[in-house]
């Protein structure tokens, strides 16, 4: 049997014996990466909309959008806007969406993962659910209440495999 030593030194004399053979630009072909999807551009209602499938209502104001994308290339979105609570029920009303009121209002925890330090009146409601189809993007909303018609919309979105 051959020691680890001498068959590293016999690989080693064969790749350079190899290398050698051919002409220029003869060795191995690089295999070309897959390119990550695009960010979205655009308005911040129209990246929303194109990544996570919601569309801001109308009445939408102060649009934040936030994309990265993780180290092993998968895209992520942090969002939010003010609207009214109308405004905010159409946008969780999306397919693939569940809808869970929460009179107490959100915990710490969620409050943290979220970044929402508004007050809320009114408790609040969590939104979440996959993107329907091939685009493999999970979407979770809270809804904050800071006055009786007014809405705090937070969205975290992130593909997955």
């Amino acid at each position: 049997m051959m020691s680890r030593t001498a068959f590293a030194a016999v690989s080693l004399a064969a790749a350079a014996a190899l290398s050698g053979c051919g002409g220029a630009g003869s060795g191995p072909v690089p295999t070309p990466e897959p390119s990550p999807e695009p960010s979205p551009s655009g308005a911040p209602a129209e990246q929303i909309a194109e990544f996570t499938g919601l569309t801001p209502p109308e009445s939408a104001g102060d649009l934040d959008v936030e994309s990265t994308t993780t180290g092993d290339g998968r895209r992520t979105m942090e969002a939010s806007f003010t609207t009214d609570r109308a405004g905010a029920e159409a946008f969780c009303a999306a397919d693939g969406i569940g809808v869970y009121p929460d009179p107490e209002g959100p915990d710490a925890e969620d409050r943290e993962t979220f970044g929402a330090d508004e007050e809320t009146v009114d408790g609040s409601t969590s939104c979440r659910g996959a993107l329907p189809g091939a685009g493999r993007v999970q979407r979770d909303v809270l809804v904050l209440y800071p006055a009786e018609d007014e809405a705090s919309v937070r969205v975290l979105a992130y593909e997955y495999e």
